[in-house]
């Protein structure tokens, strides 16, 4: 039996590793820094998809703070002034983000999310806010999505992109879909897509119905696999012309994409070869365990075309017989055994890689770069002035059984690496990540919850400067002002909040809570928190309900909303609303009462979710 396990460990360690890849768009396939390369023909596509396509199935800097809008000037139909309002919760300042909610201040636009997930036909409600009192939904919009607000429209993505007229909700224009979106943002008068479609062999690709991209138009890595095909596009918000078009091919697991007010971040992962790993370790340190005959035996298997996996299974075959030969093999296999393991161990940052394209906001490619392990999602990426922040787990990969670590990289405009915090967190892997000014706040988690401070002031020079212990972990960060961070996550199962201090190197606790709510929306989708920085208080939706804090002094829940199907909130003067599946209610901040609740005017009865827990994650 332990002669199966030995042999079987080996034949693991060798398998190879699956890889990911991107592509370039010029007339000939120039070599960019690193590896992007385009395609040089419809034949080199077709050829590069068919030979590394994926047939798994996939399921369908700044301090990224609330915007809070001064909208002064006449009301909406209630002829009550808007002295102020909210706007969606984004992770980067200048860089609007779509969301099922919109405040204009006057109208709130809001698309139930139960019906954008379960296929229902319910429309887009408009809804009067002022005066609060008279809080009611006016109107309709003939489209379910995420929405975009411009000066003058309403622009709904769903199953296609639509532009309405802001006041009276006519359809302007409509620009139908052939792929799913990866993701969105709306930077002064354009809005950015990054489309996603399962890649295929036919060509050209068709992204949208207005635009047509010659497969030469795609950027790849040079090798690996390749299940599907993103495009760049930027479209004017204004007319919905398509303004400029870019496209790579990878792996739909593997990518990011993270938009700064300048450049467009794309992210895509490699793994390390096990077999090349196995045989560097042979190679070096080989003929310490094992006879002259097994190398040379080795060394000879190497010199044959044959396939990865024969080799795999013939380099294991070749040193189980070597151990097998033994009279006592059991401390000679240990010892082999621990050296390999520490071999790796040593490399850990080998063994996953994180890829990173740069283009412009004319979609060009600007640059590329790479640093170790990989990325938990955008919010450990982080533009400043000096470069591109980026914190990452290494040595987390299914095909090594390594500790891991988190690191934190500073990489110039370039995107070469200048400067790195690494070894953070043993054992554990990053759950959130948060840049703010000239401070990343990371925290990792296994058993613990630890909350790391690392100051960035220097960019080529980052420093550790803190961390604290704590149970739980926090899967979402946000500034609450310039010497507190909110941590919202869990704590045995339960929704808990948490505020750090973290004006001095050493972080510490302020106020923690624990609630009833088994789960919050705020862990897979930001969107769902807003902030009062006025009047120093947030909400946070929960299983149970929706809960109003007070970060004034602690923690302190001062309204609680018994609204179990809460998802977003908005503020217009001195007012919350909160907007469920069916039902919206209006909340007096000073007074927490509750103005008013209405039902929407086609509500229907949400379809059941199967199990308890969060709604699917979004599309961004």
């Amino acid at each position: 039996m332990r002669d199966y396990i030995l042999f079987a460990a080996v034949t693991a360690f060798i398998v190879s590793g699956s890889m990911l890849y991107m592509t370039d768009t010029s007339e000939n396939p120039s070599e960019i820094e690193n590896n992007l390369q385009r395609f040089d023909s419809e034949q080199e596509f077709r050829s590069f998809i068919s030979n590394n396509g994926n047939s798994r199935q996939d399921l369908v800097g700044n301090t990224a703070e609330l915007l809070e809008r001064n909208a002064g000037g006449a009301g909406g139909p209630g002829e009550a002034s808007v002295d102020r309002s909210s706007t969606t919760n984004i992770q980067v300042s200048g860089v609007d983000e779509p969301d099922i909610l919109k405040n204009s201040g006057e109208k709130i636009f809001y698309s139930p999310e139960r019906s954008y997930f379960y296929g229902d036909s319910a429309n887009t409600s408009v809804f009067s806010t002022v005066p609060a009192e008279n809080f009611s939904e006016i109107d309709e919009i003939p489209v379910n999505g995420r929405m975009f607000l411009t000066n003058s429209s309403v622009i709904s993505i769903g199953e296609n992109i639509s532009s309405f007229d802001r006041e009276t909700h006519e359809l302007q224009w409509r620009e139908n879909l052939n792929s799913s979106i990866e993701a969105s943002r709306k930077i002064n008068d354009s809005i950015y897509f990054v489309l996603r479609k399962s890649a295929s062999s036919s060509c050209p690709v068709r992204p949208m119905e207005s635009r047509i991209m010659p497969c030469t138009s795609f950027y790849y890595p040079g090798s690996g696999s390749a299940d599907t095909t993103y495009s760049l596009i930027e479209m004017d918000a204004d007319s919905g012309e398509v303004l400029n078009s870019n496209g790579f091919v990878g792996e739909r697991s593997n990518s990011i994409t993270y938009i700064s007010e300048d450049a467009i971040y794309l992210t895509y992962s490699e793994e390390a070869s096990q077999t090349d790993l196995m045989m560097e370790f042979l190679e070096s340190e080989g003929d310490e365990y094992l006879d002259s005959e097994t190398m040379e035996r080795i060394e000879e298997l190497q010199s044959y075309d044959i396939s990865e996996a024969s080799l795999r299974s013939e380099v294991g075959r070749a040193i189980e017989e070597y151990f097998s030969g033994l009279e006592d093999s059991s401390e000679a296999r240990k010892e082999f055994e621990e050296a390999m393991d520490e071999y790796v161990s040593d490399r850990k940052r080998e063994l996953s890689t994180t890829s990173i394209a740069k283009f412009d906001l004319d979609l060009e490619l600007e640059a590329e770069g790479e640093v170790p392990g990989t990325v938990n999602d955008r919010f450990s990426l982080d533009a400043s002035n000096e470069g591109l922040r980026v914190a990452t787990t290494v040595g987390e990969t299914w095909q090594f059984n390594v500790e891991t670590e988190n690191d934190l990289y500073t990489l110039d405009k370039d995107l070469e690496k200048v400067g790195s915090v690494k070894g953070m967190g043993v054992n554990e892997r990053i759950y959130s990540a948060r840049f703010i000014d000239d401070k990343a706040y990371i925290v990792t988690f296994r058993r613990i919850d630890p909350f790391h401070v690392i100051d960035l002031s220097d960019h080529e020079n980052p420093e550790l400067k803190g961390e604290l212990k704590l149970p739980g972990f926090s899967s979402y960060l946000h500034p609450l002002q310039e010497d507190r961070v909110l941590g919202i996550g869990e704590e045995n199962n339960s929704v808990k909040a948490v505020i750090f201090d973290v004006e001095d190197d050493e972080p510490s606790i302020v106020d923690s809570k624990v609630l009833d709510d088994y789960y919050s929306d705020i862990s897979s989708n930001h969107h769902t928190f807003q902030i009062d920085r006025e009047n120093k208080v947030f909400f946070l939706p929960g299983s149970e309900g929706g809960h109003f804090f007070s970060y004034e002094n602690g923690l302190e829940e001062v309204k609680y909303v018994n609204m179990t199907d809460a998802r977003r909130s908005a503020f217009v003067n001195q007012n919350f609303y909160v907007f469920g599946d069916t039902e919206a209610s209006v909340i007096d901040i000073e007074s927490w009462e509750t103005v008013k609740n209405i039902q929407f005017r086609n509500a229907t009865e949400p379809k059941p979710v199967p199990l308890p827990g969060p709604m699917p994650r979004p599309v961004e």
